[in-house]
């Protein structure tokens, strides 16, 4: 075993935690943007995974960058809205505007992320 920095993931059993994580957050979104093709339902679980991919990503940008497609993020951002599209008229008024703008605001963040 070896230690090359200081950091909590700079040894050889916790350099690839984030890879980890993050092949774990995209596996979980592909489910659930699964789910959401079909779902009428008013919940929704991917923001809430894509803000936390999010929380990681910003920690391991570099795995980030290699890890995320582009193209997978704009295919996850359409199941959003057009589940929003079906659903927008069974969420409550006072949370509509602010749902999409916070799905707008991730994202955007996201999309800063892959290749």
């Amino acid at each position: 075993m070896k230690i090359f920095r200081t950091a909590s993931e700079g040894n050889d059993l916790a350099q690839y935690v984030g890879v980890d994580y993050i092949k774990f957050s995209i596996s979980t979104i592909e489910s659930v943007a699964e789910w959401m093709k079909n779902n009428d339902d008013i919940a929704q679980p991917l923001l809430a995974n894509i803000e936390l991919l999010l929380v990681i990503s910003h920690k391991y940008t570099t795995d980030a960058n290699l890890l995320l497609e582009k193209r997978k993020i704009q295919e996850w951002k359409q199941v959003f809205y057009d589940w929003f599209a079906r659903c927008e008229s069974k969420i409550p008024a006072k949370f509509r505007a602010g749902l999409k703008e916070n799905g707008d605001e991730l994202f955007k963040e996201l999309e800063q992320y892959g290749h």
